[in-house]
């Protein structure tokens, strides 16, 4: 048979050794590490942690199986507690992204379920990560001028899951990519009154991971996969994307995507990330009481603007989902004004029931910059990289079609001067060629926040690149403290303050431990006795 995609992305993944990967390539892997542990822990804590456990987590405290489920304790077949933990770890929004997608809830959290009876060492689960970040990443990202983008491009989590089991399993170029290729047989689409509406949100990673990781069980077990589905006539990247961009499926072993990485230090939609910086500097600046507050408008990118108009629909004042609230611009940045953070806390029930975030929500708008746009969408992350890789009229036609989500059809035609100046400038910087380069990839999510007051005082922040994402300044080392704080803080609400800290100090090291030291962390990241789980000493 000929020679397929898939095939090669295998070849590659069976190959990589971890001494081969770049130290800052794995020094990302470990920040990735502590981001999605610690959405894990505050998804657990959250409203619809519970139900999830309830609906998916294993029926007593032990069930057959070695996977253990943090911050439980309890075990079951890794499959399943990949699932549960990446449940959790979807509630809040509170993942990270590189480019080519949300990849840490698969790329992680696989490895992790299954190194529950102490077979591998840090280094396997690193590499195991690295491998499926890499692989799927680069098959989304071919399918980056589509339809389907950001969490909703559920077919990652296939890929993924089903790379990180190969990898860690010891899998052969020919059973890696058939197990590839068995994940891939029904790519799901995901639906925005699922998404942004109800509680199934949290699941749009979570099934096609446990898809993803029996997919090796069926290849084993002498099930035969589609020779080329990606290529195929019919075939995923002809389903999925408008204009395949193969370039992203070179650059093995020199290009890394898991160093794209974006981090989010609030629990949200990474499209009011910027949002919430500006609020929160002018909140600590200038302590405005929501009474003199006249109006607050959020000037940002089309991709906020869209964000809102998806989800605006599903809003409900206090009766709104969390898959909701985390997408929409007035809720999070009235809160924010109220609270002088955005946190968990404000994603728990009782606040959103709170009037006041409701009275002040009114006042809240998002405006659309067509300036703030134009650099989201040239810059290399989250889009431009395959934009630039597109013929002028594809680049201007992947404009016209954002234009119509973010603006609606007839917006398009109300809107003249913007959408022109859309179209003109992402087709003048269509046509490059070149190999792909991603050292200095940057994701340019900005925001400008004009507060008015009852005075006539104008309060004004402009943010254009968040705080923890690729470009925005920090040093690596200011980046792991903002990693180890998260998890530190996510963590100790279930463990304890101790514990949690003994945790971090744990996956900061992941590299380097053995199997039994592995073993003896996860363990540590579990509920203390009393609290319906296990605690052993680290």
């Amino acid at each position: 048979m000929s020679e397929t995609a898939l095939r090669r992305l295998a070849r590659w993944a069976v190959d990589l050794r971890l001494e081969e990967v770049p130290s800052p390539v794995r020094r990302e892997a470990v920040n990735q590490v502590l981001s999605t542990v610690a959405a894990v822990y505050s998804g657990w804590q959250s409203d619809v942690g519970p139900p999830l456990e309830r609906s998916f987590g294993p029926a007593g405290a032990t069930a057959p199986g070695t996977g253990r489920i943090l911050p439980t304790g309890a075990t079951a077949r890794p499959a399943q507690a990949a699932l549960l933990m990446a449940a959790w770890s979807m509630v809040l929004d509170f993942d990270d992204v590189m480019l080519g997608g949300h990849t840490g809830h698969s790329a992680v959290l696989v490895p992790l379920a299954l190194a529950g009876d102490g077979r591998y060492s840090g280094a396997d689960l690193v590499l195991a990560q690295i491998v499926a970040n890499e692989l799927a990443a680069r098959v989304n990202m071919v399918c980056a001028v589509g339809s389907t983008r950001g969490q909703m491009a559920t077919h990652v989590h296939l890929l993924a899951a089903a790379a990180a089991r190969a990898k860690l399993e010891g899998l052969d170029e020919a059973t890696f990519a058939a197990a590839l290729s068995f994940a891939l047989s029904y790519p799901a689409q995901a639906l925005f009154p699922a998404f942004l509406g109800s509680d199934a949100k949290a699941l749009c990673a979570a099934w096609p991971i446990r898809m993803g990781m029996e997919s090796v069980d069926a290849v084993r077990a002498g099930l035969a996969a589609a020779h080329d589905p990606l290529d195929d006539p019919r075939g995923f990247f002809a389903t999925a994307a408008r204009v395949p961009v193969r370039d992203f499926l070179g650059g093995l072993g020199e290009q890394w995507h898991t160093a794209t990485n974006s981090y989010k230090i609030y629990p949200v939609c990474g499209y009011l990330c910027a949002a919430l910086d500006a609020t929160l500097e002018l909140v600590e600046r200038e302590s405005p009481s929501s009474d003199e507050i006249r109006t607050v408008d959020v000037w940002a990118s089309i991709f906020t603007v869209g964000m809102d108009a998806h989800s605006a629909p599903y809003l409900d004042g206090s009766r709104s989902r969390i898959s909701t609230l985390t997408f929409s611009t007035p809720f999070v940045i009235a809160s924010a004004i109220l609270a002088g953070e955005f946190g968990p806390a404000q994603l728990e029930r009782r606040w959103i029931e709170d009037p006041r975030v409701w009275k002040l929500a009114g006042r809240v708008r998002s405006r659309h910059d067509i300036g703030l746009t134009l650099r989201a969408l040239t810059a290399d992350i989250p889009i431009g990289a395959a934009l630039r890789r597109t013929r002028r009229v594809q680049a201007a036609g992947f404009g016209w079609n954002l234009a119509s989500k973010a603006f609606g059809r007839a917006g398009r035609w109300r809107r003249p001067g913007e959408t022109l100046r859309l179209l003109t400038r992402l087709a003048g910087a269509a046509g490059e060629r070149g190999p792909i380069e991603l050292d200095r990839a940057t994701k340019p999510l900005g925001a400008r926040v004009e507060i008015r007051l009852t005075s006539g005082r104008r309060l004004c922040r402009t943010v254009s690149i968040p705080r923890g994402f690729a470009g925005a300044g920090e040093s690596s080392t200011e980046v792991r403290r903002l990693m180890r704080e998260k998890l530190e803080s996510a963590a100790t609400g279930a463990i304890g303050r101790t514990s949690a800290q003994e945790l971090a100090d744990r996956l900061e090291r992941l590299e380097e431990l053995s199997p039994a030291e592995v073993d003896q962390s996860l363990r540590g990241g579990c509920r203390r006795e009393g609290a319906g789980g296990v605690r052993l000493s680290l």
